[in-house]
C-alpha cells in the first residue's frame, strides 16, 4: 500500500516543526531567514508543507512578499520570492508539486503587482533544472529588488553569488495543470527503489476552498510561457479573470 503524504499550508502550530526541519536539514544552496520573517509566513499560511501521516515534514518552501514604497510613500507588494525550497524525499518528483501549490496559493490569496521571483546560487545545478522545466525564466532584476531580499536574510546565513528567474503571469495556467494532474494521479514512486507514495490534497485550501478557481485557471491562457511579457503585472491579470 502506497504511503500518504499530505499536501498543505502552514498554520501557526506548525511553527516548531518548520523550524526544526530546516535545522535539521540545512543545505548548502538554502539560505536562513530572519527568524521574525518566518513567524510571520508560518502564521500566514505562506509556507507550503508535504509531510507523511506521523507529520513528518519531508519537503517545504516559502513565498515571501517583497514591499517597496510608492510615490506618495504607500506599501505596495511588487514581487514575491519563492524561497527556502528544501524536498529532503528524493526521487519521486516532490519538487514539481510543492512550487505548484505555493505559487498558486500565493497567486490567489497575495497575488504581487508584477510576478513570482525566485534566486539560485550559481553552481546549484539541480534546483536551476527543476525551477527552468517548470517554466521559469531568467530575470534581469531590478536593484531595489535585490535590496529587499537581503534584508531578509538571517545574520551571519552569508550570501553567495546567485542567479535571479522569475515565473509570471502566463505560467499561472500551467502551474494550474499541474495540481490538478497530481490530484488526477496522485501516486508517485521512486524508481529506484520501487516504493510508492500517494499525495493527499484532501487539507490543502487549493482543493477544500479553491478547487473551481484552479480548474478554471488550468484552462486559460495568458501569453507565452517561454517569453513572458514583462509588462504584463500578475495582479492585473489575476483582478481581469479572476474579479
Amino acid at each position: 500500500m502506497a504511503k500518504k503524504l499530505f499536501v498543505r499550508f502552514s498554520t501557526s502550530q506548525d511553527e516548531k516543526a518548520i523550524f526544526d526541519f530546516y535545522a535539521q536539514n540545512q543545505h548548502q544552496f538554502v539560505f536562513q531567514r530572519d527568524p521574525e520573517v518566518w513567524k510571520e509566513r508560518i502564521a500566514s499560511g505562506a509556507v507550503t508543507l508535504i509531510h507523511d501521516d506521523t507529520g513528518k515534514i519531508v519537503a517545504s518552501s516559502i513565498a515571501y512578499p517583497i514591499i517597496i514604497k510608492d510615490a506618495n510613500g504607500n506599501d505596495i507588494h511588487q514581487w514575491t520570492e519563492l524561497g527556502s525550497a528544501r524536498v529532503q524525499l528524493d526521487g519521486i518528483g516532490l519538487a514539481k508539486t510543492l512550487i505548484s501549490a505555493m505559487v498558486l496559493r500565493a497567486y490567489l490569496l497575495e497575488p504581487p503587482n508584477d510576478r513570482f521571483v525566485l534566486e539560485i546560487v550559481l553552481g546549484n545545478s539541480h534546483s536551476k533544472h527543476v525551477f527552468t522545466k517548470m517554466g521559469a525564466t531568467p530575470y534581469n532584476i531590478p536593484p531595489e529588488l535585490q535590496q529587499k531580499v537581503k534584508a531578509t536574510i538571517a545574520s551571519g546565513s552569508g550570501q553567495a553569488p546567485v542567479e535571479w528567474f522569475q515565473m509570471g503571469v502566463e505560467l499561472m495556467p500551467l502551474l494550474a495543470q499541474n495540481v490538478m494532474e497530481s490530484i488526477k494521479n496522485p501516486i508517485v514512486k521512486n524508481a529506484k527503489t520501487g516504493e510508492e507514495y500517494e499525495l493527499d490534497f484532501s487539507r490543502c485550501a487549493l482543493i477544500t476552498q479553491f478547487q473551481k478557481e484552479i480548474k478554471d485557471l488550468a484552462l486559460k491562457d495568458f501569453g507565452d510561457v517561454k517569453n513572458p511579457n514583462l509588462k504584463h503585472g500578475l495582479k492585473s491579470f489575476k483582478n481581469k479573470f479572476n474579479p
